[in-house]
């Protein structure tokens, strides 16, 4: 995980790099001593007696260095975060190689690992920065880079400002029925946080999956004649506060059941997808294939939101149930194995039909 931030972060430096030296050779400039240096580079004019157009290839050089320059710091700045980042995990996990305890192991070794592996890959996107820098910064990145990034962090993409508008189409969802990006924000900023309706013993992980959906846009779907309670319904209304009458009466099954769920939407235009083409504000569903548990066979358990996928493939997984936020869906499917016997893992991409 952490190497493989380490590479991808080491590569976007690099390649911001050479574009910032492609720009400077666009504009006659050349790199000395790490900065761009131009024609008028310590001899800048000045007088009354300089002609206008004089006045004006100069104005124009400083923001041409101004933007290489802007690049080469960029560049230096994703290198050394990543550096120091990786370096630091790196040595904490050389200490944990004699670990056998599988639980410490999944629940605390690789969540931190997990979240360093995300921290890395965030702190390459140029936050604050001038939009024309980020729009020269983005422009310099190969296709697949930007793709990359715009499935490791849509959240932070979608917020920075100069980047194309397409970009921020595509991460939040082409047809505008659910916003992905909105999903993946509610399921990040609340992983730790209490479900307003609480399911207790029976889990709230499809709850919050539900609750993301609902901060997505996703439109309830209600039938006429019985609500909230029909076998085709999606969705929650305010209850009475009494959690046992809001579950039944004021939540569709669909909201917070597993099952319900996934057969809800893979009925209402949603589709399975391959792990390959796992994409943030898409949900895991968890069906369980061993027998000799108190989960049936073939019946779906547990749900959660894809957060992130990483530039290795490396799915990001959020949840309720237990709460964990951008964990490694390898390593979550490794514990349900353990603990519950062989799992299926259903990839579900919401794509609404009744509206």
């Amino acid at each position: 995980m952490v190497v493989d931030a380490l590479a991808h972060s080491m590569g976007l430096a690099q390649r911001t790099l050479f574009h910032a030296t492609e720009l400077a050779r666009e504009h006659g400039l050349s790199i000395e001593d790490g900065r761009a240096v131009g024609a008028y580079t310590g001899v800048a004019p000045v007088g009354p007696n300089v002609p206008q157009n004089v006045r004006d290839a100069y104005t124009k050089e400083l923001g041409q260095i101004s933007e290489v320059n802007g690049l080469i710091e960029e560049a230096l700045r994703e290198a050394s975060q990543a550096d120091a980042k990786a370096s630091a995990e790196l040595d904490k996990l050389a200490k944990t190689i004699n670990v056998s305890d599988t639980s410490q192991a999944h629940n605390e070794i690789l969540v931190e690992a997990s979240h360093v592996e995300f921290d890395i890959l965030r702190a390459d996107i140029p936050v604050g920065k001038d939009p024309h820098l980020v729009r020269t910064w983005w422009d310099g990145l190969t296709p697949q880079q930007q793709k990359d990034l715009m499935r490791a962090d849509p959240v932070t993409l979608a917020d920075l400002k100069g980047l194309p508008p397409e970009v921020g189409r595509e991460m939040r969802g082409p047809d505008g029925k659910v916003d992905r990006v909105e999903m993946v924000r509610y399921a990040l900023d609340h992983w730790d946080k209490k479900d307003e309706l609480d399911y207790g013993a029976l889990g709230n992980c499809t709850n919050f999956v539900s609750s993301s959906l609902e901060a997505g846009g996703m439109k309830k779907k209600i039938d006429p004649w019985t609500g909230l309670m029909g076998d085709d319904a999606w969705g929650r209304q305010s209850g009475t506060g009494w959690d046992w009458l809001d579950q039944h009466a004021y939540h569709s099954e669909s909201w917070a059941r597993a099952e319900g769920l996934q057969n809800f939407l893979l009925r209402h235009g949603s589709k399975e997808v391959p792990r390959t083409e796992a994409q943030p504000g898409d949900i895991v569903f968890y069906e369980q294939v061993a027998s000799g548990t108190e989960t049936a066979p073939g019946e779906t358990h547990h749900a959660a939101v894809v957060t992130s996928v990483t530039p290795d493939g490396d799915i990001k997984l959020t949840q309720h149930t237990s709460s964990f936020q951008n964990v490694s869906l390898d390593s979550r499917e490794h514990i349900a194995n353990r603990n519950g016997g062989e799992q299926r893992i259903r990839i579900v991409r919401p794509e609404p039909d009744w509206y």
